[in-house]
């Protein structure tokens, strides 16, 4: 703008200008001497600035808007069917292996007697088989001992001969006793009653271990540890020999396999012996017993 000013000023002052510059000439005439004016000083006017020119911006091509999606109905996702886990059966707990240091044999058999007579209550199961060959002639049987005990002094035992079916049936409770033979029970005389009940049993548990396992210390060696009837046991090996002189002096060749408690009292033995006598009568016996239902409750009463 004020270019176009600046402009329009000079051609004004043309304007007025030219007429003087055309005219006739004029006689001089002296100048009356005139004030000078002094001459403005020209104002200093300050460019105008240019704008720069802006970068035409391609006018944007309307795209068409698509059409509007049809609205699908939602497919419901299915809830995923519970599938019960497949029951994974508990891992056994191993028993780690015994070494031998672990339970000397003399320590473990010397307090096992006490210990058996120290359990309040158990159930037992004996076998005794025997074989005899004298001439030519083989004679074989086997007795079954079946028994509880409930401490301090009830014991009910039903021996069997497994050969015939025969046996009989005794309770002792205190300082008195009772026998069933061919289906009939009678009390013995009181002075009778320990003397007969060590006679039926001599193969339990008690009177048994008692004739056994003082030989046995030093002729064991520790197998494992193994589970008997629930009960942790360490099981020993044998080759005790003395036990089986017992039964007859022929027998001299004997071993046995014992499983004693963690806890100290007899779970399981196992013994077997055989030999020739001096007349040449070969022999076999096999005696074992196992213990089961350890201090549970058991009822012995008197049967009349």
């Amino acid at each position: 703008m004020r270019k176009n000013e600046l402009w329009l000023l000079l051609v004004t002052l043309g304007l007025i200008l030219s007429p003087v510059a055309c005219g006739p000439k004029a006689t001089p005439v002296a100048p009356t001497p005139v004030e000078a004016t002094p001459t403005p000083k020209p104002v200093e006017v300050a460019p105008t600035p240019i704008p720069p020119t802006p970068t035409p911006i391609a006018e944007a091509t309307p795209t068409e808007a698509p059409p509007a999606p049809t609205p699908v109905e939602a497919t419901p996702t299915p809830k995923p069917v519970e599938v019960a886990p497949t029951p994974v059966p508990p891992t056994p707990t191993a028993i780690a292996e015994a070494t031998p240091t672990e339970a000397p044999p003399e320590e473990v058999f010397a307090g096992s007697y006490e210990a058996l007579k120290g359990l309040k209550s158990y159930r037992y199961l004996c076998l005794f088989k025997f074989e005899t060959e004298e001439k030519a002639e083989i004679t074989a049987g086997s007795i079954e001992i079946k028994g509880e005990y409930v401490a301090p002094d009830k014991e009910h035992a039903t021996w069997t001969d497994l050969s015939t079916g025969e046996g009989f049936e005794a309770i002792r409770i205190g300082d008195k006793a009772w026998f069933k033979v061919e289906g009939a029970w009678m009390e013995m005389p009181a002075e009778y009653a320990e003397s007969i009940m060590q006679g039926v049993l001599m193969f339990g548990p008690v009177y048994g271990w008692d004739t056994l396992y003082t030989g046995l210390p030093g002729t064991s060696n520790l197998v494992g540890r193994e589970v008997v009837n629930g009960i942790p046991c360490l099981h020993y090996a044998s080759s005790y020999k003395g036990w089986g002189a017992i039964f007859g002096g022929g027998l001299t060749e004997a071993k046995g396999d014992i499983w004693i408690a963690v806890e100290g009292f007899p779970v399981k033995y196992i013994f077997k012996a055989s030999g020739t006598d001096a007349e040449g009568n070969r022999g076999s016996i096999e005696w074992s017993m196992e213990l089961k239902d350890v201090n549970q409750p058991i009822s012995i009463e008197p049967p009349m």
